[in-house]
């Protein structure tokens, strides 16, 4: 028996208007990039994508993908709450991971580091410390990578009311 593509929603836990919708069905992929599929007439599509497609009526465009503001489009939650989703290219989903820090070191790692940098503390020192690579630690240094990471003002004290 071959399903139809309202058949999606069967897989589909939707709870609150507000909360992600988990996917039970089938998940494909790597082991590090899992996302939830569904089969209809013989082809494998992302579940979410059916959902996308039904709830909003319209096709999603072959330059575009679905882009998810919970961040939990893989697995093991594969989001299928049609709230939580919009429609994106690809340079505004690598925007995105930059910005919400789903790739790479966390935004406070990359500060953590220069801190110690600045303190004097050797490359290697720092590496070992993160357990990254000394070639992590100096492309930091020159901003080759995370120059967009903004150093945080140190807040001072209040002056007393006094």
């Amino acid at each position: 028996m071959t399903n139809e593509p309202t058949d999606v929603f069967k897989y589909i836990d939707m709870r609150g208007a507000d909360e992600c919708w988990q996917w039970s069905g089938a998940w494909g992929g790597r082991s590090r990039d899992r996302r939830p599929y569904f089969m209809v007439d013989g082809k494998r599509t992302m579940a979410y994508r059916w959902v996308y497609e039904l709830v909003s009526g319209e096709a999603v465009p072959s330059t575009q993908m679905i882009l998810h503001s919970c961040d939990n489009g893989g697995y093991p939650i594969g989001c299928c709450n049609p709230a939580h989703m919009r429609l994106g290219g690809n340079q505004e989903n690598m925007d995105d991971m930059k910005t919400r820090q789903r790739h790479g070191l966390p935004h406070n790692v990359v500060r953590a580091i220069r801190t110690l940098l600045s303190e004097g503390r050797t490359q290697a020192e720092i590496a070992r410390l993160y357990g990254v690579s000394r070639e992590t630690i100096s492309a930091i240094a020159t901003q080759r990578v995370y120059g967009h990471v903004a150093e945080v003002p140190i807040e001072e004290d209040p002056p007393d009311g006094d």
